[in-house]
């Protein structure tokens, strides 16, 4: 396709989006759109145009959060460096950060916000991180909040990943409510394969083999969905890594 022709194509997808005022992620997953998502330079060409929608009309909901979600599609499958995949999610927290300020009651500025803020604290060290389980809760806690169900349990999954690893005495730790999060995220989110990967490195972290296992292998045996290729390959190996980790630990335990 001619450069020309596909930044007209594109632009009226995104249009379409932003029209549509988009507050379901479906939209920037499953839309027309998502083929170019699964390079590198179509991401870049999606985050080009995307930015200068965004500069056009910089107070516009929809562009902020969106730009906010590609900064961090690439910053997690295409940054190699640290430092680069540190500035990629800056970027994905300060365009949340607009989107959230923009529409308070919008639920993918916010679910995008807390993203940002716990791969930007991943990346700038653990007293970072620290710092900012109160704000990434208090971001999942407004999702969760106003729609309990959006994005298919993972806003639960992600709160569940703060209560379970932030410390209990000078952070927000909680292992209870981390429990009952669990159960929440597999109630909304029992088709997805990221929500089990997310949990099972919390029954790992907790050294509760047995359910951590468990739950790689219900993750493990989800159909494959040709639709997320990037996600799906990202989880396959992050179970698979982990599900080597876990039996190596049970059987261990035997000997």
């Amino acid at each position: 396709m001619k450069p020309f022709f596909f930044l007209v194509r594109l632009f009226f997808i995104l249009e379409g989006l932003l029209a549509f005022g988009g507050e379901d992620i479906d939209d920037l997953l499953f839309s027309g759109i998502a083929d170019r998502r699964v390079t590198k330079e179509g991401l870049l060409e999606l985050i080009a145009e995307t930015s200068r929608t965004q500069r056009q009309k910089p107070q516009d909901y929809t562009a902020n959060w969106m730009l906010a979600a590609l900064y961090y599609f690439y910053g997690d499958f295409y940054a190699t460096s640290s430092e680069e995949k540190k500035s990629y999610f800056t970027y994905c927290k300060e365009y949340a950060e607009i989107a959230v300020k923009v529409n308070p009651q919008g639920l993918a500025g916010h679910y995008w916000l807390g993203v940002g803020l716990a791969k930007w604290a991943e990346y700038n060290g653990i007293l970072h991180s620290l710092f900012t389980a109160d704000d990434i809760l208090n971001e999942m806690n407004i999702v969760i909040k106003i729609n309990p169900s959006f994005f298919k349990g993972l806003p639960f999954a992600l709160r569940a990943t703060v209560y379970a690893m932030a410390p209990p005495v000078i952070s927000v730790g909680n292992q209870e409510l981390a429990r009952a999060d669990i159960q929440k995220a597999l109630i909304y989110g029992k088709d997805t394969r990221a929500v089990y990967q997310i949990l099972a490195d919390i029954y790992i972290y907790w050294k509760e083999w047995d359910k951590a296992l468990g739950l790689i292998q219900a993750g493990l045996s989800l159909p494959y969905d040709k639709r997320l290729p990037l996600e799906e390959a990202d989880c396959l190996r992050k179970l698979n890594d982990a599900k080597l980790r876990v039996e190596a630990e049970l059987a261990r335990q035997k000997q």
